[in-house]
């Protein structure tokens, strides 16, 4: 008796696979796709219409008020058009991005560690726990209940702990994450932390098991202080700005890490979120954002099992201003400019890496102009669930712009916050 055939799943009508494909989460019709020629036939089809991602523009991604807590919108500015992911656990609502870059995103979860998530794979990374930063320690309270001890925040009690509750202690700990390149190379992608106290420096390879803290040495001159971060693919080292404007590389290619200052720091009194930005064409800009303060009459509604983690529900952040300025290393000076020194880029901001995008390869994004997200993280971190700021900051009129009628379409929630990521499908 002769066996029976193994089924040929290659030969089935395409019209078939698509209306199956129609159907599928986001991460499975990639799976389907990769299995033969003839599904990924169908694949490329139905692809268009379930991921209306023309290009590799920013797109908005964030948790849409209708959804359930698994489930995040991305949202296309260039295509216009909004369309939704399936993520795994831990659930979506209940995670903290702190940062993006190459097409993920780096969170912290309820028990404030962190992994990196690929929301179009799906694909996720674990990273230290926060038990691997230098300064982090966990212990039990007196109903034997998980905690964490913060060294470090007070100045002058450096070795007087700060206790928190492990869902609170990544408001108050992480301050911006940035990685070198996409998580897909493994363990030649470097994740940069900046963190508490003050914009200290920690980093990690992945596959490491504890946090490596940049502290002070003969070769680096300043351990602190810093606010933002870029990560140059042309020399390999990461550009770090304090908060005092000085500018300084970062080297870990290495074995030890190696600082260098390359622009002095300014004599201002103000502190605005400062991001800095290595254009396509060779320049470096500094964005600074000024933040200012409002007190809503209405306080946001808090859900009650999340009452005691809002420390002042009637505090809204809001921005006030933005400027830009260009950096002159041969000078060691900072250049006030205007947006036309953009030449034709829009920048996006935010918990993101900050980002230029030419409006002549994408003309649905506006010239000169600075599409934001909200990262204010010394608001967030006592109003979690206070109203977040995206849209469109036009340098000409100093106003925020509506992003299209995104709100209204697909209304976006204030926890997470809404962060920029560029998808990418590995």
């Amino acid at each position: 008796m002769e066996a029976a055939a193994h089924p040929d799943w290659s030969g089935l009508p395409g019209d078939l696979m698509a209306m199956v494909m129609h159907v599928l989460d986001i991460p499975d019709l990639f799976r389907a796709g990769a299995v033969c020629t003839s599904w990924y036939a169908a694949y490329s089809t139905v692809r268009h219409v379930r991921i209306p991602i023309k290009d590799s523009s920013p797109c908005l991604f964030y948790s849409c008020a209708g959804d359930d807590v698994d489930t995040a919108t991305l949202y296309s500015p260039s295509a216009g058009a909004a369309f939704k992911v399936r993520l795994p656990g831990p659930s979506f609502r209940s995670q903290y991005v702190v940062g993006s870059g190459h097409g993920w995103i780096v969170a912290a979860d309820e028990e404030s560690n962190l992994h990196l998530l690929n929301p179009l794979t799906t694909a996720q990374v674990g990273l230290p726990p926060v038990t691997g930063l230098h300064h982090v320690e966990s212990f039990s309270d007196d109903q034997g209940r998980p905690m964490y001890n913060l060294y470090g925040e007070d100045f002058w009690h450096p070795d007087s702990p700060m206790a928190y509750k492990p869902k609170e202690m990544r408001l108050f700990l992480y301050e911006r994450a940035y990685l070198s390149c996409s998580p897909s190379k493994g363990a030649a992608c470097i994740v940069l932390l900046l963190h508490r106290p003050d914009g200290d420096i920690s980093f990690a390879r992945l596959g490491d098991d504890r946090w490596t803290h940049v502290a002070k040495s003969e070769s680096v001159q300043w351990s602190s202080g810093y606010r933002s971060a870029a990560y140059n693919e042309n020399d390999g080292l990461f550009y770090l700005v304090s908060f005092n404007s000085s500018i300084f590389t970062l080297d870990l290619n290495n074995g030890l890490p190696v600082m260098k200052n390359v622009l002095k720091g300014d004599s201002r009194s103000d502190d605005p979120i400062r991001s800095i930005i290595l254009t396509p064409w060779g320049e470096i800009f500094q964005v600074w954002r000024f933040i200012s303060v409002r007190w809503l009459d209405t306080p946001v509604q808090v859900p009650a099992d999340c009452s005691d983690e809002v420390i002042n529900p009637s505090r809204e952040s809001y921005t006030d201003e933005i400027e830009l300025y260009k950096v002159d290393i041969t000078g060691q000076k900072l250049k006030k400019i205007n947006s036309s020194e953009l030449r034709g880029h829009a920048i996006f901001i935010g918990f993101n890496s900050p980002v230029l995008v030419s409006t002549e390869d994408f003309p649905m994004f506006k010239p000169n102009c600075a599409y934001i997200t909200d990262d204010s993280s010394e608001t967030i971190c006592i109003n979690m669930y206070g109203g977040r700021e995206v849209g469109i900051w036009n340098f000409e009129t100093e106003a925020l712009e509506s992003l299209d009628n995104l709100q209204v379409a697909h209304p976006w929630l204030n926890w997470p916050p809404p962060v920029w990521i560029t998808p990418v499908l590995y």
